[in-house]
């Protein structure tokens, strides 16, 4: 590895369920399709990913004392996760997240508890303190209250830790919008850009969304644009890159897995070029199994698509 050391990433465990139509998804009736439960949350998605990725990686976050919380936080530690930090709290239940998807594996609707990440509260963070501060790189999502984020964002930027906002959702990353000064980098979607910015992404480019989370005190932007790859944005101006090419079958948690492999790229080489690549190759690897967090993403794996691209040079 470039880098030694772990990452911290803190924020959502959940139980995801996802539903998955056979036939075009009927909205206002029953579809006919295939149900799986899984681990999920997006901290804990990006923490998984990074593990079978060889990168130390601590996670901060909640679980109830339900069975499906034991059973999430045992097969995340199994995974090489360390949970140790994990909190364990008493009176709230595990967060839960519902995904429909149609038979082409597109997001058609989604709703999530994630009541118990209240828990969470700066006076959590402060235990924690040692642990984050020691980090090569911290990853906060917006699952985690506003006070929280501003806690962390306060630490690592005071012991020089590079630390990146994940903003979830369009709805939690309107929360960010007062974090943004000290980020070094943050991962929107389109959608979630517009959010950020107040901009209508239907009459701007993703460069002039981007450009403006620069001026608000962001360092790097990278923004996702499924199918279309991504757009990453500096002081410097901005570059696209093309999505590796792959058969989509589940799109849940590419952003995850683009994520993991970037912060990858980053312990391994240092470079901001080849840390995307990575986490491209991370994202068409994971978009094209149906499990959440893919069992064929691995280093070996990354390296191999990267080298079937035509793009080996670049690493």
């Amino acid at each position: 590895m470039y880098l030694d050391g772990y990452i911290v990433v803190a924020g959502g465990i959940n139980v995801d369920i996802k539903g998955k139509s056979f036939d075009r998804m009927d909205i206002g009736s029953s579809s006919p399709g295939a149900i799986e439960i899984s681990p999920g949350g997006v901290g804990r998605n990006i923490a998984h990913n990074l593990a079978l990725l060889n990168v130390p990686v601590k996670l901060l976050s909640a679980v109830g004392s339900d069975a499906q919380g034991a059973k999430v936080l045992q097969e995340t530690a199994g995974c090489g996760v360390n949970v140790d930090y994990v909190l364990h709290a008493d009176d709230s239940l595990t967060g839960t997240y519902i995904a429909l998807l149609d038979n082409m594996g597109e997001m058609s609707a989604a709703l999530s508890d994630m009541q118990i990440l209240g828990k969470l509260d700066v006076d959590y963070f402060k235990t924690r303190l040692e642990i984050m501060k020691k980090a090569s790189f911290i990853i906060c999502d917006a699952n985690l209250p506003v006070p929280s984020i501003e806690f962390i964002i306060s630490a690592a930027n005071s012991c020089f830790i590079p630390v990146c906002l994940e903003p979830v959702s369009v709805r939690k990353a309107l929360k960010l919008k007062n974090c943004l000064k000290g980020i070094n980098f943050i991962t929107p979607s389109l959608d979630e850009l517009s959010a950020l910015t107040g901009m209508d992404v239907q009459t701007n480019k993703a460069e002039l969304l981007a450009a403006q989370l620069i001026k608000s005190g962001v360092q790097n932007v990278i923004t996702t644009l499924g199918k279309e790859g991504l757009c990453y944005t500096n002081s410097e101006g901005n570059k696209l890159y093309q999505s590796l090419p792959t058969i989509v079958t589940d799109v849940t948690s590419a952003g995850d897995s683009l994520t993991a492999g970037f912060f990858y790229g980053l312990m391994k080489y240092g470079d901001i070029d080849k840390a995307l690549l990575c986490g491209l190759a991370a994202a068409a690897i994971t978009v094209s199994s149906i499990e959440t967090v893919s069992p064929n993403l691995s280093e070996s794996n990354i390296s191999k698509l990267i080298a079937q691209c035509g793009l080996h040079h670049m690493l």
